[in-house]
């Protein structure tokens, strides 16, 4: 018997019906976790609200006539995780850290960090990230990498307006996309030379107030738009570090879309400024970052693509930053150059399987000491996931400078990060 032309091929009206099924249950799910978070922050507030009654000298033989209440042990302890990330170097040239010790060609203990997270009560939650650096192989300091309390609601509101939430303490400010991450979570093995060279080496964290809430988008259902607003204390910035600086301002505008099924799109866009004051002059600049992700529904499990990028910019010199080491190294002795200093990064990474992740990352920057002293780098990496407690990572990058300190400077990393205790969130480019 003849096959009809169209046997096997899928009928569109099921699809279309197997659609409107998915929809409705993503729909349905959504309002079931609604709910029960909701139940959740209930049944904290009654925990919180048990307030247990003194001993009795002698027991009662009376039966209790009341209602016990029984707490759950450790229901409020922390859930503590354990992250190492150790980092061995091979370099075709001398590479000097802070304390000019050199630190090309070598293995290291890169990092050990103790991540605590903690429902306080219904209204807030807390986090305290500690971390143990090696900027030198076997020489540790111990820093309090972020601790803030993170307000969710407060006690006269039914729901935050605009969905505000509050975050007071010391954290990573909200610029640009990749600033936020920690370094065992960043996509490939260090910060781009952009974010070295306008925030800082391991980026920029300070302490302060944030609030990040959402702005509605009526005039278009698949898109939402979030906006983040921080106070903060002045200095600890490579475009601007003296300590004494004034009171700093930072603003985040994030717009997220969805495109198309599977595929998304999110723009950015920062600046940060501080007033003159204190013998230090103002100091202001800007970023885009943009976020280009495809995750097919079928594969969505095994397969994604990333591309995303920052570009940050000023309006003039600043021979009062603190520049990278090989930036520093190079300029002794030399005058302060004028123009806008400028940089961006850009990469894209492609998921293969499961597991393994590759990607190319092109960096491009100006000195802010002088502008017209430019830096380049091209670095190209492959990601291993074992599992979502291990992955490995080796990278190869590549460097041309106006800089003698790093002019064709060749360098192979490879990089492994671990995991106990508690799993903390997985950083936006898994995709598991």
């Amino acid at each position: 018997m003849a096959s009809s032309p169209q046997e096997g091929k899928p009928d569109l009206a099921v699809l279309q019906a197997l659609k409107a099924q998915i929809d409705a249950l993503k729909a349905d799910y959504e309002k079931r976790i609604k709910d029960l978070e909701a139940q959740v922050e209930q049944l904290q507030t009654q925990m919180l609200q048990v307030t247990p009654e003194p001993e009795a000298a002698i027991p009662s033989a009376q039966p209790a006539t009341g209602r016990t209440v029984q707490s759950i042990p450790g229901a409020l302890n922390p859930a503590i995780s354990v992250i190492g990330n150790f980092l061995g170097r091979a370099d075709s040239m001398k590479v000097f850290n802070e304390d000019l010790d050199r630190v090309d060609n070598k293995l290291s203990l890169r990092e050990a960090e103790i991540d605590m997270r903690v429902p306080i009560d219904p209204y807030a939650d807390g986090v305290v990230i500690t971390s143990l650096e090696a900027e030198t192989p076997g020489r540790f300091s111990v820093d309090v990498e972020e601790g803030y309390v993170n307000i969710k609601k407060l006690p006269f509101l039914d729901r935050p307006p605009l969905g505000l939430k509050i975050k007071v303490g010391r954290f990573r400010p909200s610029f640009g996309k990749i600033n936020i991450l920690h370094r065992h979570d960043l996509p490939q093995s260090f910060r781009s030379l952009p974010i070295q060279e306008f925030l800082g080496d391991d980026g920029f964290i300070q302490n302060g107030i944030s609030g990040n809430f959402f702005i509605p988008t009526p005039w278009d259902p698949n898109s939402s738009l979030d906006a983040t607003v921080e106070v903060l204390n002045g200095g600890d910035i490579a475009i601007s570090p003296v300590a004494r600086t004034r009171v700093s301002y930072l603003g985040h505008l994030r717009w997220f879309r969805t495109l198309k099924e599977a595929h998304n799109l999110e723009l950015g866009w920062s600046s940060y400024y501080h007033p003159s004051g204190n013998q230090v002059a103002s100091a202001k600049f800007h970023g885009v970052d943009f976020m280009y992700r495809w995750k097919p529904l079928r594969l969505g499990e095994w397969k994604s693509y990333i591309l995303g990028g920052e570009l940050m910019f000023a309006r003039r010199a600043f021979p009062e930053a603190s520049e990278p080491v090989e930036v520093a190294r190079a300029l002794e002795g030399l005058q302060p150059g004028t123009g806008k200093p400028k940089g961006y990064s850009i990469f894209n990474q492609w998921q293969f399987d499961r597991r393994k992740y590759a990607g190319v990352r092109w960096d491009q920057t100006d000195t802010l000491f002088n502008p017209g002293l430019k830096r380049h780098s091209l670095t190209t990496y492959l990601s291993y996931y074992f599992s979502e407690f291990l992955r490995f990572r080796i990278n190869y990058e590549h460097r041309w400078s106006d800089l003698f300190t790093e002019d064709k400077r060749n360098s192979v990393f490879l990089e492994l990060n671990w995991v106990f205790g508690s799993h903390p969130p997985e950083p936006f480019w898994v995709n598991k």
